[in-house]
């Protein structure tokens, strides 16, 4: 690790530990940047610094000049300086922050049982820490209604502690101002304007910033408690963003997906639509439970075996020609099957005949961060079938002009060009056509075996952003018993094809995939981590079109 004078950084002392900081970097943020404690309300990195929680006072026992502060500092507001001595826990600061707390909680109600934040509560765990455990007021506590403030949130101000991120939020972060503080004094309350319910379209992160339980999702309230969630690390893959977050979930069902902090992609925040796709991860009605193959006019259950050897016996039979057999895959499928259904068709059948819908899309420009999370390209991979060089237009005109051949073999990976009608009619004709996907559609209808993979919070795999950034998910919840993640099933099934390919695991896929790809060139599993990793070499994409941002 380099040393202080090799970083060039100052230093300034916290409890008498050593604290490097930027210049101009207040106390709070160098303290929490260096694993230091400090408790606080207000303070979000991403917004302005207003200091009114007060809760994260210090004793600045010398400013850098010999010098004490005449009395308790705001940690958050006070520049770090070279040689500056800070306390964090002598009994000054104590009596500081218990007098705070105290007159937070004045018109606070006892909620906990009921509230959706207890367990998560930043008010509840200072008050618990750093409290006093009794309070001066015997009169009345001011009481205000619920409110219903938007689509996605709900308001109850009760609750609220006056630390004005989400009024900060709406003006800073969406620009869209719905939101404010009104009054003065005791009765200061936050509210939208007009009364008018907000319509943008993060209003989730609302619910995240608030520490305490005044803000809360709709979809969340009264499901699970917190702590009974259990937390895995992946990304959102609504759309080509590629927002990091933590995959909320209790005995294999998920609650909630939150924005989990990547200053490269999201930085703290996601939309409300990304948020509501952990539906989908639910659903079982609609799922691939086993592999199945067609009896006549019907799929009935089979075992993998049966299905590998059934297909393998068909190609032999039918000893397709290259022109004969397509893939048709959609980008939501990760980079390690959208490289494994290209190998599978070189090596097995000498075609490059892979095909992936590419449909014009469209990407905000704005002054707002946060806007430019939001695109019209609503599948996690795009930028990675361009790189792997999948072929495909706007108008699938090149897939029209393959399917005009007579096709006997047709692997098709998920649910790609579902709208088109005719394009399903012409492949149903195909001697042999095998469905990979974790839900029925109106592929395994026409299919004659279908095959049962996994949805991305089941399997580790990777995913290519619109930055032309690779990230990673994990394994959150448990796949159903008979399914096997897609990599795998294309792996057995070129196996059973007479493909040699022995890959056990993913990080054997994805090596595989740099050693013989261009855009993936020298990436290793290992260096995506936690932040991502950037394409070795990216391909431009023709159907991209910015857009501005609507004042």
């Amino acid at each position: 690790m380099p040393t202080n004078n090799e970083l060039k950084m100052p230093v300034f002392h916290i409890d008498d530990q050593p604290v490097e900081f930027h210049p101009g970097e207040k106390i709070l943020s160098a303290a929490l940047r260096n694993g230091n404690k400090i408790p606080h309300y207000c303070y979000h990195p991403g917004m302005s610094i207003v200091a009114t929680c007060r809760m994260c006072v210090v004793d600045i026992v010398d400013l850098g000049n010999g010098r004490p502060a005449p009395k308790l500092q705001t940690a958050c507001s006070v520049d770090a300086a070279e040689g500056m001595k800070v306390d964090t826990m002598n009994q000054k600061v104590e009596e500081g922050r218990k007098l705070v707390n105290e007159f937070l909680l004045i018109n606070h109600p006892l909620d906990c049982p009921i509230c959706d934040q207890s367990g998560e509560c930043t008010l509840q765990d200072y008050s618990f820490e750093y409290g006093s455990g009794k309070s001066e007021m015997d009169y009345s506590k001011r009481v205000y209604g619920w409110r219903d403030i938007g689509t996605f949130v709900s308001l109850e101000r009760n609750r609220c502690i006056q630390c004005s991120r989400c009024d900060r939020f709406t003006r800073e972060i969406t620009g869209t101002n719905e939101f404010g503080m009104f009054n003065r004094g005791h009765e200061l309350t936050v509210d939208t304007f007009t009364d008018r319910t907000m319509t943008n379209k993060f209003q989730g992160n609302m619910a995240d910033i608030c520490p305490v339980g005044a803000i809360t999702e709709k979809e969340f309230r009264f499901k699970r408690r917190a702590w009974k969630l259990k937390k895995n690390r992946s990304i959102c893959t609504g759309c080509s963003t590629g927002c990091n977050v933590t995959i909320e979930h209790d005995r294999n069902e998920v609650f909630r997906l939150k924005p989990h902090e990547n200053q490269n992609v999201n930085k703290w925040w996601m939309c409300d639509e990304g948020r509501l796709t952990y539906r989908i991860m639910n659903e079982r009605k609609s799922r691939i439970n086993r592999p199945l193959g067609r009896v006549g006019e019907n799929l009935e259950g089979i075992s993998w075996e049966e299905a590998y050897g059934a297909i393998a016996e068909r190609v032999r039979e039918m000893a397709p020609l290259a022109q004969n057999v397509i893939a048709l895959t959609d980008t939501h499928a990760s980079n390690e099957e959208l490289f494994l259904i290209q190998k599978l068709l070189k090596d097995g059948f000498s075609s490059d005949n892979i095909f992936c819908p590419l449909p014009n899309w469209e990407q905000i420009e704005s002054d707002f961060f946060i806007n430019t999370l939001i695109t019209t390209d609503k599948t996690p991979n795009r930028a990675g079938a361009l790189a792997l060089k999948i072929k495909g237009d706007a108008k699938n005109a090149k897939l029209k002009e393959a399917v005009k051949s007579d096709l006997k073999v047709v692997f098709v990976l998920g649910n790609p060009f579902e709208t088109e009608h005719d394009l399903q009619q012409k492949i149903k004709t195909a001697q042999l056509v095998v469905h990979i996907g974790a839900y029925h559609n109106s592929w395994s209808e026409i299919a004659d075996v279908v095959l049962p993979g996994q949805h991305y919070s089941e399997k580790i795999a990777t995913y290519t952003n619109k930055q032309h950034l690779v990230q990673a998910t994990d394994i959150a919840v448990k796949a159903l018993r008979r399914s096997r993640p897609e990599w795998q099933i294309l792996s057995e099934l070129a196996e059973a094809l007479g493909q040699n390919y022995d890959f056990t695991n993913i990080n054997q896929v994805f090596d595989s995939m740099s050693r013989e790809t261009k855009a993936f060139s020298g990436l290793n599993f290992d260096q995506i981590q936690s932040n991502g990793i950037e394409l070795a070499q990216t391909a431009k994409d023709s159907g991209k079109k910015l857009i501005k941002a609507a004042a």
